[in-house]
């Protein structure tokens, strides 16, 4: 068993592998599948061998400046939607300690320990001063 995985690394030395480019192809691709699996529709199995075959190219191409480009790429469009995600999951995590005003001269997320009344807030970005009051 330990040669087939040798011989499964020697066959992927030089190869680009995985990524979130292809993570997400992946997830595409599942969604794709169960969309099929009720539907049927010819159009949606074309468009799923395609996405599966793309999958497995990426995967075994030893064109990684290109495959690393395509990565860059996906990963700064999708920055903002991550972005956006991650401060929701901090929001979550601190909603019962903290609370998240935003600064009206620059627009920053700044994260206010939790205590009702006026608060002198400091902004770190743009080094500017206002006053917030929290309510809930």
């Amino acid at each position: 068993m330990r040669n087939f995985f040798y011989k499964i690394a020697q066959f992927m030395n030089g190869r680009y592998g995985h990524d979130k480019l292809n993570m997400a192809l992946l997830i595409f691709w599942l969604v794709l599948q169960i969309i099929w699996m009720f539907t049927r529709f010819w159009v949606i199995g074309i468009l799923d061998i395609l996405v599966i075959v793309l999958i497995v190219y990426r995967s075994l191409s030893k064109n990684i400046q290109k495959r690393m480009y395509e990565n860059r790429k996906f990963l700064s469009i999708t920055s903002g939607i991550s972005k956006k995600f991650n401060l929701l999951k901090r929001m979550w995590h601190d909603r019962k300690t903290h609370r998240y005003v935003k600064c009206p001269y620059c627009k920053a997320q700044l994260r206010v320990k939790y205590q009702r009344g006026k608060h002198k807030v400091h902004c770190p970005k743009c080094n500017e001063y206002f006053e917030k009051r929290i309510l809930l």
